[in-house]
């Protein structure tokens, strides 16, 4: 991996915020803070938990707690828009007031990620996974959340040092301690090497593995995609598997209107989308790499999923460019 490619694991790992063009990478947050768009991940999911219908509501019923003094601080200075709907009790409301900054599909689709990536660790626990591990854990609770189900299965949070102790800290704040299902695994890219840093923290290779690898890819450049995806088909057991959200490269390089609008909000928080998938296909990217696809789904289907009232009715109809895949190590 070059250098670049391994100072943008470091921080994207970590979930810092990060500005990168052809041949740069700067700070744009305070060194082991949470970012912008973790932030803003986290803020989705506080929403899309408060949702009166079970047919829509996601399960993470820990993301408000995470949102204290210190993230709404840097929310009212980075998305002031955000932190706004996040004090909108009412789910659909606070969508709504979203709508007109471009960043309602981008909540939208966050809430429906953590669905998707829920279920998928669900069905990981249920086929046998003995080891998850979360590239970038931010404020993923899903480790607290699923403590029963993972059943005496571990859970690997790799993050940058600072990040996690910030994590950390929050988590003792939150439930009072730490779990004992958790190894928290810090990393720095620049000096350590991802397979020595898990073997030491007890992660082995010849355990059924689920790889959590959550709203990253966009932000990496393709060598560090290659690495990452490259370390888990060579360091898993057979059946092991990967769950990652995606786009395709010709979403990157759209001139639909909306499409830049959604691209330069994002840029405009300092961490702007740079990494898509080629458009002919996910299955041979994998293929390439060591995996082999199970699935792979669009915004179109994940809307049908997840914003489907009880009553057959659609919350909103997103027009937006996620994707996620899930893959199998053969």
């Amino acid at each position: 991996m070059d250098q670049l490619a391994r100072l943008c694991c470091t921080l994207l790992f970590a979930g810092e915020a990060i500005l990168v063009s052809s041949s740069v990478a700067a700070w744009c947050v305070e060194p082991g803070k949470p970012s912008v768009t973790s932030l803003n991940t986290t803020v989705s999911r506080a929403i899309g938990a408060r949702h009166p219908d079970p047919s829509i509501r996601n399960l993470d019923y820990l993301a408000e707690k995470f949102i204290g003094p210190e993230e709404r601080a840097i929310l009212a200075e980075r998305d002031p828009d955000r932190l706004k709907a996040f004090d909108i009790k009412d789910t659909e409301k606070a969508w709504e007031s979203l709508s007109h900054t471009g960043g309602l599909v981008a909540a939208l689709g966050q809430h429906m990620r953590t669905r998707y990536f829920d279920a998928a660790l669900q069905k990981a626990l249920r086929e046998g996974a003995e080891q998850v591990v979360i590239l970038g854990a931010g404020f993923d609770s899903r480790a607290y959340r699923f403590e029963k189900a993972l059943r005496g299965s571990k859970v690997f949070e790799v993050d940058y040092p600072p990040t996690q102790e910030y994590k950390k800290k929050r988590v003792r704040e939150i439930l009072g301690s730490l779990p004992p299902q958790v190894v928290y695994v810090p990393i720095d890219f620049t000096k350590q090497d991802l397979a020595t840093v898990l073997r030491n923290a007890g992660y082995s290779r010849s355990k059924k593995s689920l790889f959590i690898w959550e709203g990253v890819t966009y932000y990496l450049p393709a060598d560090a995609v290659d690495s990452t995806l490259q370390f888990v088909a060579h360091n898993s057991a057979r059946g092991s598997a990967i769950v990652f959200d995606y786009f395709l490269q010709s979403y990157l390089m759209s001139t639909d209107k909306r499409d830049r609008s959604i691209r330069e909000h994002v840029a405009s928080l300092g961490e702007p989308w740079i990494f898509g998938i080629p458009d002919k296909g996910v299955g041979g990217f994998l293929e390439r790499r060591g995996f082999r696809l199970l699935s792979d789904v669009d915004t179109t289907e994940l809307t049908s999923r997840y914003l489907k009232r009880s009553d057959g009715t659609i919350v909103s109809q997103v027009r937006g460019a996620t994707r996620i895949c899930e893959a199998v190590v053969p």
